[in-house]
């Protein structure tokens, strides 16, 4: 990188501390799953339809950013706000098009902040885009203590609503510190783009595949992870302990992803080994759903999908850069949460469900296996 303009660092530092409020918004719907399908009195099925509306509105948030990066981030975060407070004070009617707002604006926020991070800091995008998503997961821990440690899941449920009202207040204050602080900013922050375009020919099948496979394998896991302890454990204790572990394993994969020394790794070698683990992983969540299995497959899942989503993305936009791939990311995040309760609804079994992301990370590895080019290498 060349010179250091003034500031960029106390940017940075604002830029991450709203990525983490992200991650703490995503991990919440899943995090408060089965509080909201107990208080509600809804069932699997519809439960897997509240997660499709959450994440099927994220890629129509990361395709309407647009123009000025820097304006998304801002009223991506308002959005999120209004979206967190409404599903945190309604009911079951307004619940799907309070989480698709709330959706919406997740997706807004993170495709806007990415992006310009990744112009930002062009001379070390893969790192810069690995270190984004560390303080995500770091976030995304934070979710299920947040949303369930002082409320019971066989009583008092109604209070894990009220973590959709602290979202929904991080969310107030990452926007008013951006209007007050980055409204002047030029440069490279106004920089206007051209309206995404969705065509992504000229990025290789397989990897497009891959994409769409690791963001749905990770959206179905902590989508339904805290729901399924719940009811291999019947444990508060087990309940919270899976989201924390699926999380602080991602946490702890992207840290070590994050140093410069782990650009020596061989990628290839990191990506399939990460694919195989969490392949792993959901064998075992789906074979032994007992306390300690589960809470073992749980941070092995964090593991393995903490460094896949940053890599493949930094290979995409090596490509072509462009919001369209956090597009097809959020297809894929919003199809196999659905997928997997409608099977769970079907078959009256969660386990069961969970054999969808299962078999998705199969196919993650069988075209692992045929895919010959480096996943972060231009044509």
């Amino acid at each position: 990188m060349g010179k250091t303009e003034p500031g960029t660092s106390a940017k940075r530092a604002a830029m991450y501390c709203g990525f983490a409020a992200t991650g703490v918004g995503l991990s919440l719907p899943g995090a408060l799953m089965p509080v909201l399908l107990r208080h509600w009195s809804i069932g699997d099925a519809r439960g897997g339809v509240l997660l499709f509306c959450f994440y099927a509105a994220a890629p129509l948030g990361s395709l309407a950013v647009r123009g000025r990066r820097l304006r998304w981030v801002l009223g991506g975060s308002l959005i999120c706000m209004a979206g967190a407070a409404w599903l945190g004070l309604g009911g079951a009617l307004t619940a799907m098009a309070a989480i698709a707002l709330y959706g919406f604006g997740l997706g807004s926020t993170i495709t806007s902040i990415s992006l310009l991070q990744s112009q930002r800091f062009a001379g070390e995008r893969r790192l810069e885009l690995t270190r984004l998503n560390l303080v995500w997961a770091a976030g995304a821990t934070l979710g299920p203590w947040l949303a369930l440690r002082r409320a019971s899941i066989f009583g008092e449920a109604l209070r894990g609503q009220h973590a959709m009202l602290v979202a929904a207040a991080l969310f107030a204050s990452f926007a008013m510190w951006v209007a007050l602080f980055e409204r002047d900013d030029s440069g490279e922050d106004a920089a206007v783009v051209a309206p995404p375009r969705l065509s992504v020919f000229e990025v290789p099948w397989p990897l497009l595949a891959l994409v769409f496979c690791a963001t749905g394998v990770e959206a179905a896991a902590s989508g339904w992870l805290t729901a399924y302890a719940q009811r291999a454990g019947d444990s508060l204790r087990l309940t919270i302990g899976a989201g924390t572990l699926l999380w602080g394993g991602a946490l702890a994969a992207r840290a070590l992803h994050s140093t410069r020394w782990s650009q020596r790794l061989p990628e290839r070698a990191v990506v399939g080994g990460s694919i195989a683990m969490v392949a792993a992983a959901l064998t075992v969540l789906v074979a032994w759903p007992a306390g300690i299995a589960t809470l073992i497959a749980a941070a092995a899942l964090g593991l393995g999908t903490g460094p896949l989503y940053p890599l493949l993305v930094s290979a995409v936009l090596r490509h072509r850069e462009q919001s369209a791939i956090f597009v097809l990311a959020g297809i894929g995040a919003s199809t196999l949460p659905l997928l997997t309760g409608a099977v769970a609804g079907w078959t009256h079994s969660l386990r069961t469900g969970l054999g969808v992301p299962l078999c998705a990370a199969v196919v993650m590895l069988a075209l692992w296996a045929t895919y010959k080019e480096n996943p972060t290498s231009p044509r």
